[in-house]
């Protein structure tokens, strides 16, 4: 009788050693890495074998488990005709004389007899047919594979196949962009296939708050960047991955080596303070700019109640960043090179003519009223003579040329991945090398690495187990970039270049505003700041199948950040080129500043689900509690008046006079717990809440804790019986609301801090003790944070093709945390910090992307654009003003608070006749501006201020194209912002500012009398004509732009070439980052810090580079 078991039974009768699988699967990961397929091949040392041996040793070497019984083993010998096969060689070669044929079972292999004599038989044909789309024209590329794992082919240009098998035969058939078919292959001469488009955005599985579900189930507002689609371009910190994201407002001011991350903001600006989202790496807090990018799978932006499951940190919206994980399968092997040369985006027009300069200046100074100007038309005419004839006398200095240059970008990143369903693994290695565009002490280098491994240890518990790491170093100048930055755009260019070690040329000629000559070379190339960072995470996990249904999972992670930074200023020195004169430039030096940081977070999570099914009902309920405990300590230590420049360690000075030391440490603790509850009906009615009860060491007893609900619901409309479209594939309703939270103060600062100092002592009976005194009042009793959020969107998709979402969304943050002022009569005492204050952030956002395929031609189009309306509802009646900043109630924070231009006066006469005028109206001249007086009094003051502008922008959006013909592929993305603005001041902002340098189109046009309508006012001196240069609108600049972010042109060698060289594929690639930007303003760079005020930042850059993807 023949004995029937079931593949649980097999695992009882299994060869020899069998059982000790799970104690051994760790172990086993790395005795296993070099394959685990059936493609794996095995090397066989002997010609005659017992069959059990020879399974065992397969075994042993594929990482597949073998399952038979003992009686159909028992006895049999085998003869090897091949030495080196595959699994499936040496299958096929010893078990069809036996009587004996195999089964492949996910990761193991089943081994019985075969049934019948026809079975020893095979009849082995070409099974031939067509692969049609569902317009009936052909496709070529679809991969055809016999799903037992045996032979696969792909569809030639008239999408005709053959494959080897025998009839019938199971098929899949895949393409990207189109559904994958499994289908019975009958032997049926010229079988037509047809293959139905996807829409692959609904189909993938997107994280969100500790689970995974498909995008059509998903109720609340998210966007998904996939990684893979931005493997081409130029990507020096992950945050960069997130420009043309629906909802996200992206600006990155500068793009200095090693400091280059971005300002994320979502659906608006929250709160008075901290309003960056909270990072999520695999569940736990990190940052991004510790992330590879070659490292990340996938990043998910919840944008509304969904991000609510994370409670106190959530307001400001959450970032999951899932990174890549092992899979089963064959062995890959992906490796990445690309490198490019880099050059500022955006420079100052400065004059860089000596002749035109001092000219330029002795007729702003006139205009201003001065009589006595800086250059005499003597040393004017000697300074024309001299041009040419030695340049370190008579220099031509345009300083953005000597102490720029371009930059050098290289990047490189391997990966190995496979594994089995039962242990897989990834490892992977990155390194970044970038010289920036200073000509020195601008370099950074990224070494990053990690490894994960997942086992599935028993039937019923899985074991994860990753470690990365993001190890940086990188220089800076000495002084700092936006020292040097305001140094270079103080360059003027009567100013010698000459250098001899460390002594700078400055200049014979005085200028007003520069008694101490700041060469731009010598601040670039003297000194530095060295940084080294390094960020790790250990991150520790498993899954234990619990009976009923539910699942425990536990995640232990170990995060550790050490930040050390070296910080040497030397004696510089500066020489008049032509008296040969020579000045200490700076004192207190040479000088050595280190510091250290490290801090350590400690996290716990774990959580039970349960998750069923029955007749089309759809249960997840989870119920949870995290623990996380950030540790951080940090000193510092300073001395300076060491012997020589080439010293550069604290303890190369014994002297301690000028020492200095500071430290200090700080402990946090945040305590979670949470549920949630989902449910649909047939993938049509879905409806999901949550709860979270955060408690955070922030706040003072009594007030640590807030309860954070959520709820949202989903309708798919095109699952109803009603529906029928063949138009509308795809229509879902949803909406959602929810309470998230943000614990946006320091550690500490519900409590009071005395100062101690020698001048609060007191004497007591002529005894002298030690005094300490508080220098704010504090609040006891504040609290979180809190916004109410509410969302409703629609997802469609047309024609298979084409995907629209659509979201409006409404934000009300409440109890926002700020400093209040106090009388100046109470101690003189600093305001505390209080919950006042209410903020509200209104808008909509859509998104759109387009597929198509014309035979061998693709094509795809995506964009989005977002609107949020940003306003200040509640401060308590107040109004903060700081500068030309003002918040104030019934507007966007930090709007503009400035006088409104009108134009300019023409004539003395205007001037004379002017009701009121800002400034002494004997100073006044035609070419001034003139303001309005809104109060209609006689004096233009505050009170006629308008309130105006945004730094905020109320405008994102971003599109793109990508079109494919064969291997040959073209894309480009642009991003833009629109209605905001930015107030530049300071150096080339402002004509000679405290001595600096101008811009040509001071020279080309300002306001003359022969050009009234000019662009710019009268030239005048920024010190002497202040009149000119209040807070205004007119220097108030519209910030708008449209950049193309990326243009990418990919070849992919063919397939063929591909399998000869023995790869899977190989594409290279041209690429360029920020070539073209269509902007009002042409002063800077426009994607600058709107409310930073001056121009004082690290250039961004374009990038042209060049690059290959290799995979095995």
């Amino acid at each position: 009788m023949r004995r029937r078991f079931s593949f649980r039974r097999l695992s009882y009768i299994r060869a020899r050693n069998g059982y000790r699988l799970a104690a051994s699967c760790l172990l086993a990961v790395m005795l296993q890495l070099g394959g685990q397929t059936m493609a794996q091949e095995i090397n066989l040392q002997k010609k005659n074998y017992a069959l059990s041996d020879l399974l065992e040793r397969m075994e042993e070497q594929s990482g597949y488990s073998f399952f038979y019984n003992r009686k159909h083993v028992e006895d049999k010998n085998v003869s090897i005709r091949i030495p080196r096969g595959t699994v499936i060689e040496i299958l096929d070669s010893v078990l069809p004389p036996l009587g004996l044929h195999y089964e492949r079972r996910e990761d193991a292999i089943v081994i019985s007899q075969r049934r019948g004599p026809a079975a020893q038989n095979v009849n082995q044909q070409m099974l031939r047919g067509r692969v049609l789309d569902g317009q009936g024209q052909p496709l070529k590329g679809v991969t055809v594979r016999a799903v037992d794992g045996g032979a696969s082919t792909s569809t030639d240009q008239t999408g005709a196949f053959s494959l080897s098998g025998s009839a019938p035969m199971e098929v899949s058939f895949h393409m990207v962009g189109y559904n994958t078919l499994t289908q019975t292959l009958t032997g049926e001469t010229g079988q037509a296939i047809t293959l139905t488009p996807s829409n692959s955005e609904l189909e993938e599985v997107v994280v969100v708050g500790y689970r995974s579900v498909r995008r059509d189930q998903v109720n609340g507002a998210v966007s998904v960047v996939k990684m893979e689609d931005k493997e081409k371009q130029t990507i020096t910190h992950s945050s960069q991955a997130l420009y043309g994201t629906s909802g996200v407002w992206i600006n990155q001011a500068g793009s200095k080596p090693g400091n280059d991350g971005t300002t994320i903001r979502i659906r608006g600006v929250n709160t008075l303070n901290n309003a960056n989202p909270l990072v999520l790496l695999d569940g736990i807090e990190y940052s991004l700019g510790e992330i590879d990018p070659a490292d990340i799978e996938s990043i998910t932006v919840l944008k509304d109640a969904a991000a609510a499951i994370y409670g106190s940190r959530s307001s400001n919206g959450v970032i999951l960043v899932t990174s890549k994980k092992g899979a089963a399968g064959k062995t890959k092997i992906d490796f990445r090179a690309h490198t490019g040369i880099q050059e500022a985006s955006f420079l100052p027009d400065v004059v860089d003519d000596p002749i035109l300069y001092m000219q330029m200046r002795n007729r702003a100074e006139a205009n201003s009223g001065k009589t006595a100007l800086s250059y005499s038309q003597a040393q004017i005419d000697e300074y024309r003579a001299g041009l040419g004839t030695d340049p370190s006398v008579y220099p031509a200095s345009n300083w953005f040329d000597i102490a720029l240059d371009r930059g050098i970008l290289q990047q490189y990143n391997a990966r190995v991945t496979g594994g089995t369903k039962q242990i897989n693994f990834t490892a992977g290695a990155g390194y970044m090398d970038q010289k920036g565009i200073f000509i020195a002490n601008d370099d950074a280098k990224r070494y990053s690495f990690d490894i994960k491994v997942s086992a599935q240890a028993t039937p019923r518990l899985k074991l994860n187990a990753g470690f990365i790491g993001n190890l940086r170093e990188f220089n800076e100048v000495g002084y700092g970039t936006s020292t040097v930055m305001s140094v270079i755009m103080r360059g003027l260019p009567i100013m010698s270049d000459y250098r001899r070690g460390n002594v700078y040329g400055s200049t014979w000629l005085y200028t007003p505003g520069r008694n101490n000559i700041e060469n731009p070379r010598m601040e670039v190339e003297q000194g530095f700041t060295l940084r080294d960072y390094q960020e790790t995470l250990t991150n520790l996990s498993l899954e234990y199948k619990l009976p009923l249904g539910i699942t425990y999972h536990n995640t232990l992670g170990y995060r550790r950040i050490d930040h050390f930074s070296k910080d040497f200023i030397p004696q510089m020195y500066t020489v008049d080129p032509k008296t040969g004169d020579m000045r200490n430039f700076n004192g207190s030096a040479p000088r050595v500043k280190d510091w250290d940081s490290l801090d350590k977070q400690f996290t716990l999570s774990h959580r039970l689900v349960f998750e069923n099914q029955w007749d089309g009902h759809n249960v997840h309920v989870m119920a949870g509690q995290d623990y996380q405990i950030n540790d951080g300590r940090n000193f510092q230590a300073y001395n300076w008046g060491f012997y020589d420049n080439t010293l550069w360690e604290l303890n190369a000075l014994s002297d301690q006079t000028n020492a200095q030391a500071t430290g200090g440490s700080a402990v946090s603790k945040l305590a979670s717990v949470y549920g949630r509850f989902a449910y649909d009906y047939q993938g049509k009615y879905t409806l999901e809440g949550s709860l979270r009860y955060d408690g955070s060491s922030r706040f003072a007893p009594g007030n640590q804790w807030s309860f954070f609900p959520s709820a949202s619901v989903g309708w798919t409309v095109n699952k109803e019986s009603f529906f029928k479209s063949e138009t509308v594939n795809f229509l879902k309703l949803r909406a959602s609301v929810g309470k998230l939270g943000n614990q946006a103060v320091g550690i500490g600062v519900y409590n009071s801090t005395f100062n101690i100092n020698p001048t609060y002592n007191y004497s007591f009976g002529g005894t002298t003790v030690g005094g300490a005194a508080t220098a704010a009042l504090t609040d006891r009793n504040i609290r979180w944070e809190s916004t109410l959020s509410y969302n409703a969107g629609v997802d469609m998709s047309l024609w298979n093709k084409w995907s629209i979402t659509a979201d409006y969304f409404y934000k009300r943050t409440f109890d926002i945390l700020r400093a209040i002022n106090i009388a100046s009569q109470v101690g003189g005492l600093t305001g505390p910090t209080v919950n006042l204050g209410k903020v509200d952030n209104k808008g909509w956002e859509i998104g759109s992307s387009f597929t198509d395929r014309k035979g061998d031609l693709s094509y795809s189009l995506n964009g989005s654009v977002s609107y949020v309306k940003n306003k200040v509802v509640d401060i308590g009646g107040q109004q903060v003003i700081s500068g030309r900043y003002i918040i104030k109630e019934g507007y966007a924070i930090n709007s503009y608070y400035l006088y409104e231009a009108t134009g300019y006066y023409q004539s003395q006469q205007e001037i004379d006749e002017a009701t009121a005028v800002y400034g002494t109206r004997s100073k006044l001249k035609p070419g001034y501006i003139k303001y309005a007086n809104h109060n209609g009094d006689n004096y233009i003051d505050d009170a006629d201020k308008i309130i105006t502008g945004s730094s905020i922008p109320t405008w994102t959006y971003g599109f793109g194209l990508r079109v494919g013909y064969k291997n040959l592929s073209l894309e480009s993305q642009f991003q833009g912002v629109a209605d905001v603005d930015v107030y530049p001041t300071g150096n080339v902002a402002f004509p000679f500012n405290n001595g600096a340098n101008v811009t040509y189109d001071w020279a080309r046009d300002s306001w003359t009398p022969s050009n009234p309508n000019s662009k710019l006012p009268l030239l005048t001196t920024y010190t002497d004509a202040g009149e000119n240069f209040i807070n205004s609108t007119f220097w108030l600049q519209d910030a708008s732009y449209l950049r193309m972010k990326n243009i990418t042109l990919a070849y992919q060698l063919p397939d063929s070439w591909m399998s000869r060289l023995g790869a899977r594929k190989l594409s290279i690639y041209l690429s360029g980052q920020n070539l073209l930007t269509f902007s009002k303003f042409k002063m800077w760079d426009p994607e600058l810090t709107t409310t930073k005020g001056d121009l004082y930042e690290y250039p961004n850059l374009k990038t042209y580079s060049a690059g290959i993807n290799l995979n095995f």
